[in-house]
């Protein structure tokens, strides 16, 4: 299972979820677009990142952002085996 700590991890995990996606015929385009909605998260994960820096600790939001990209990059997996049980 992927997991990022850092908004740094998500280009390598994007690009393994988008290549397994890429290879779905039927319902790769809506995956792909699933992965576009993670991006813009891992956007706002990076923007709290910066305000953490400044601060010197780890805000509340910081861990609330991390915990659910996690949540969406695992249920971005399930529904990957979901789409390639159903394609057959």
């Amino acid at each position: 299972m992927a997991e990022i700590t850092t908004s740094l991890d998500w280009a390598e995990v994007s690009i393994q979820l988008e290549n397994a996606a890429k290879k779905m015929k039927r319902y790769g385009p809506d995956m792909l677009r699933m992965s576009n909605g993670i991006a813009a998260m891992v956007k706002k994960l990076s923007e709290e990142e910066i305000v953490c820096r400044r601060m010197g600790r780890q805000t509340r939001q910081h861990k609330e952002l991390l915990a659910k990209i996690n949540e969406e990059i695992a249920n971005f997996e399930r529904y990957l085996t979901f789409g390639v049980l159903l394609s057959g």
